[in-house]
Parts: C-alpha cells; structure tokens; sequence
C-alpha cells in the first residue's frame, strides 16, 4: 500500500508542475476578459504481479463542465520485495512524459509518434467534452480507440487514460 501512495503522491506532484497553465484557473475571481476555468486532477494506481501503474490526468474545464485542455501521464514500473521484506523501488522513477526520448515509442508506432505525442493526440481530441461525453469515447476490447480520428493520432490504449480524465472532470465540478 506505501508503494501506491508513494507513486501515486509522485504522479500528482508531476502533473501539477509540469501543466503550467496560463490566465486565470480559478473557478473564481476571474478579471473582466478572461474566463474562469475549473481545476481538477485525478491520479489513479495498479499494481499486478508486481508491475506499478500509475495514471494521473489534470483538466481545466469551461463553467459548463468542458475540457478546454486535458494532461496525461502515466508511471510504469517493477516493484519487487526481497528476502528481508523490504521493497525495491524501480531505478527510473520518471514517467512516460518524463522520459521523452528515452521512451521511444515513436520508433516502433505505426504513426512514426511519441507517447507524449500520442498523449496530446487523446487530449485534444477530448477538448469540448463532458465528462460523460469522455466515458463514452469507445475503445475495443484491448483498450484502444475505436474512433478513426483519434486512431490518426493516437494508436497507445487509452482506457485507463479515458477513466482517470473522466475522473479528474469530477473532481473539478466537486
């Protein structure tokens, strides 16, 4: 259980740094101009068979309840348990976005696109909708889009990205 919230503690601290948003995001207070956005972060964990994952989604959403931007990431790694008890924490503690080059899925997509790429991809095509609207982005039975225009510019699943985007739109409507 410390594993979990450990990576999910690390998740939430990445997303909140790395998703600098300009203008005002509070849901309040906006000056005469600028439309106030809502706020809202979701960080969601797994372990099985000692593989971690942990997904976490910030969303700034319109007074209707609308993605006007929508951030990804995702943490993966190993956690092992030795003689004496204690965990072994994975060496590379950085997430896919963290990685960058040093995740090189853009070798090996059949769009010639990084993860970071392909998660932009997913949250632009998320922008204008509802969290029930993200709920119902369809994915087959492995987890990837269903939807061709999305397919164009995002081939990685996208379940879990769907659920915790969701999740962080009713976090921001709380």
């Amino acid at each position: 259980m410390r594993a979990r919230q450990y990576l999910a503690a690390l998740a939430a601290a990445v997303m909140l740094a790395g998703c600098g948003q300009t203008g005002t995001s509070s849901s309040s207070g906006a000056s005469s101009g600028q439309q106030a956005l809502r706020t809202g972060l979701a960080v969601q964990s797994k372990a099985e068979d000692g593989e971690m994952h942990t997904v976490a989604a910030a969303v700034w959403l319109d007074q209707e309840g609308r993605i006007q931007r929508a951030v990804v990431d995702e943490f993966e790694g190993q956690l092992a348990s030795g003689e004496d008890g204690k965990n072994t924490w994975p060496e590379d503690l950085r997430t896919k976005r963290q990685k960058g080059a040093d995740y090189p899925l853009d070798k090996v997509s059949s769009i010639g696109r990084s993860w970071a790429q392909q998660a932009d991809a997913f949250a632009e095509h998320l922008k204008g909708m509802t969290a029930s609207q993200v709920r119902a982005v369809q994915t087959d039975e492995d987890g990837y889009a269903r939807d061709p225009d999305l397919l164009a510019g995002c081939t990685i699943k996208i379940d879990d990205y769907r659920e915790v985007v969701a999740a962080a739109c009713a976090d921001a409507m709380a």
